[in-house]
């Protein structure tokens, strides 16, 4: 896999980096939305044909959406 994560020195932040070409796609971002990128990295690498789903049709966006709507409708 040509896609690395590693600690950035001295910060809480993790650099993620194509060991191949040497090119980084994040210099300082946390270790949970490092791992989604380079899963996200790898999902494009392996399947040329990998597409993100508009927010509506993502699994667990309608579910978020209406436990927003009922804590707006309980703060009136």
């Amino acid at each position: 896999m040509p896609y690395s994560i590693r600690k950035v020195p001295g910060k809480k932040c993790y650099r993620i980096k194509n060991t191949a070409n040497k090119r980084v796609f994040s210099k300082c971002s946390s270790r949970k939305n490092a791992i989604k990128q380079l899963r996200l990295l790898r999902a494009i690498q392996y399947n040329k044909t990998f597409k993100l789903l508009p927010k509506e049709q993502r699994p667990g966006y309608i579910r978020a959406m209406k436990n927003k709507r009922k804590t707006m409708k309980q703060r009136v």
